[in-house]
Order: C-alpha cells, then sequence, then structure tokens
C-alpha cells in the first residue's frame, strides 16, 4: 500500500493534506460569509464584544466543512480509525447544527449543555467501548474535562485570529505526535485540523470579516478533546502534554471564571473578562494580543512539551511548573490591568 511507505506519507501526503484542507477550508469560509449576510447572522458591537463594527459569523462553517470532505478523501488511502467515524463525527455534526443555530438566534443554556454533554458520553462509551469498565469518578472527570474544553474554545473566540491560531498550534503539535508514534492517520487528522484553521485565517486577519462563531468553536474545543483521549488512551502522548498543549487557552478561560466566582459575579453570563479583552480593552491591538499570546506557545509552552517527551520522567512537575508559570503571568497581567475592576469599552 502507498501510504505505508515512510518518506511518501511524511512528504506528499502531508503537503496534499495540508493544502487541500486549506484551500477548502477558505473557499467554504467565502461561501458561508456570503450565506451569513443574507441570513441576517450579523454580531452587533456591544460591552461584552471586542470588536467596534458590526460583523458576520458562522465563517468557521467553512473549517468544518473542509475537515468532513478531506478525511472522506483520505479515507481510500491512509483509512482513518471508527474513533473519528464513529466516535468524533456524530459529536461534530450534532454539535455544528446546535452552533449554527445559536449563531443565528439563541439557543438556551441548558439544551447547549444537555448536547455538549450528551456527545461527551458518546465518545468516552465508544473509547472506551463499556462504561462499565471504567470507574464512574474518571468517566464524570472526562466528561467534566470535555464540556469544558468546548466551553473555553468558544470563550476564547473573541479576538481576531486568536481561536484559529491556537487551532493551527494545537493541530500541528498533534500531528507531528502522531507522527512519532507512528499513527499515521490519526496524524493527516490533525494536520488537516490545523490546515482548515489556517485557510480561515484569511477572513479573520488582520481584521476580522467574519467571525469564527459556536458553530466551529465550540466542536473545535471537542475535536481538540476527543484527539487528547485518543492519544492518552493510545500512549501516543500522555495527560501532562495533552494540558500543556491547550495550556493558553486553559488559564485564561479557566482562571478568569475563578475569579468571577470568588468575586460573587454571575459567572455564568457573557462577560469581556479574559486576559486577551482586557489588553484589547487597555488600547492593544487584536494583533498585537495574537502575537503574544503565540509566542508564548512557542516560547514555553512548545519547549516544555519537548522536553517532556524527551525525558519523560516527572512529566506531571514539568507540566504542572509550566502551568504555575503561565498562571502568574495571567495572575500578574490582571493585576497590571486592574482585574477588580468592572471591564468597559473606551
Amino acid at each position: 500500500m502507498v501510504a505505508s511507505n515512510p518518506d511518501w506519507f511524511f512528504g506528499y501526503a502531508w503537503l496534499t493534506v495540508g493544502l487541500f484542507s486549506g484551500i477548502v477550508s477558505l473557499l467554504a469560509s467565502f461561501w458561508v460569509t456570503m450565506l451569513a449576510r443574507k441570513s441576517g447572522m450579523i454580531v452587533q458591537p456591544g460591552e461584552r464584544q471586542s470588536h467596534t463594527i458590526a460583523t458576520p459569523t458562522g465563517g468557521g462553517l467553512g473549517i468544518l466543512l473542509s475537515l468532513l470532505l478531506t478525511t472522506l478523501c483520505l479515507q481510500p488511502l491512509v483509512p482513518l480509525p471508527g474513533f473519528w467515524w464513529q466516535g468524533m463525527l456524530p459529536g461534530i455534526v450534532l454539535l455544528a447544527i446546535v452552533g449554527w443555530r445559536d449563531d443565528r438566534q439563541t439557543v438556551s443554556s441548558f439544551l447547549r449543555l444537555l448536547i455538549q454533554l450528551a456527545v461527551s458520553l458518546w465518545l468516552l462509551g465508544f473509547t472506551t467501548l463499556q462504561f462499565l469498565s471504567v470507574e464512574i469518578g474518571w468517566l464524570v472527570a472526562g466528561v467534566v474535562a470535555m464540556v469544558w474544553y468546548m466551553n473555553m474554545y468558544n470563550f476564547m473566540d473573541g479576538s481576531d485570529g486568536m481561536a484559529a491560531f491556537q487551532g493551527i498550534f494545537a493541530g500541528v503539535m498533534m500531528a507531528v505526535l502522531f507522527h512519532n508514534d507512528e499513527r499515521n492517520a490519526m496524524a493527516l487528522l490533525a494536520l488537516a485540523v490545523a490546515a482548515a484553521c489556517m485557510g480561515f485565517l484569511p477572513l479573520n486577519l488582520p481584521t476580522a470579516r467574519v467571525f469564527m462563531g459556536d458553530v466551529s468553536s465550540v466542536p473545535l474545543g471537542f475535536i481538540f478533546a476527543a484527539l487528547s483521549v485518543y492519544a492518552v488512551k493510545a500512549g501516543t502522548f500522555g495527560l501532562p502534554v495533552a494540558i500543556l498543549i491547550m495550556a493558553l487557552f486553559i488559564i485564561d478561560a479557566t482562571m478568569t471564571l475563578l475569579a468571577r466566582v470568588i468575586r460573587r459575579e454571575q459567572w455564568y453570563t457573557a462577560h469581556a473578562q479574559h486576559v486577551y479583552q482586557r489588553l484589547i480593552v487597555h488600547g492593544w491591538s487584536h494583533r498585537r494580543v495574537l502575537v503574544v499570546y503565540q509566542a508564548i506557545n512557542v516560547a514555553v509552552v512548545l519547549p516544555a512539551i519537548v522536553l517532556i517527551q524527551k525525558y519523560p520522567q516527572n512529566a506531571m512537575l514539568k507540566s504542572g511548573s509550566t502551568i504555575l508559570l503561565l498562571g502568574m503571568c495571567w495572575y500578574f497581567a490582571n493585576r497590571r490591568l486592574g482585574m477588580l475592576d468592572k471591564v468597559q469599552k473606551k
């Protein structure tokens, strides 16, 4: 089989999948943007928004359409495991349907939570084959983590290029780690996700002409959570690395939520209190915020992942130290930006 040739796989397959997924995502995102305009899917500026002009939303549907088409074309050459077709894809489709509806007309938070719980249970149940084979505590923890990944990714989709660039970073990291573990099909799947996010970027940078929207931000959180579940179960990389790959989003979203709970705010309501949002309110451009976040990924997170993969001893300690460092940066940034002050638009 041609895909069994390592040189062919690493070269032509990666290039072909990357280009195909990226180009399809770009074209699909353009089409969805026009559809969003015609459908009146426009987000108006407000105190909870980091933008000052009315902008279409839902453009991230192009990312998911690209991913679906890419995997369909990939299947005859490098068959993807049932984990994708039966475990991940049904959840992605269901989340996308609910997200598209929510982008058009608000869906109740209770219904969204039920759907997120359902797809998490389905994926974890498929992964472990039988719920009875898993301790209930681990199952609950897994479901909670997956639901948080979905909402976390959605929360962090509020600045030009932020969610798409994190998708590129996480997708490429997972693709390399899967490839190093000789799980070529999953490597190409992760690469297709990264390339699809890159294809969306021209519509989201330097100034957003369309927002990603719930239709894809929530499914992307689910995708990266699911890929982490697969990797940890397969032994490709451990939980410490899985946490680090999404560390920036985890820290900003989680610590912001905890801070709101401590301040006895209505933590479950929309807000603009994440560090990246505060920086924009204080005069930083979207581009500058994006550069800083991704510089941290490259200068701090990436070396920590490489170190753990090369020297796996005390992996949790190394991961925890990195998380602690990022947490301290979050604290001092918020303290400087006025964490206790009410954030308002200038």
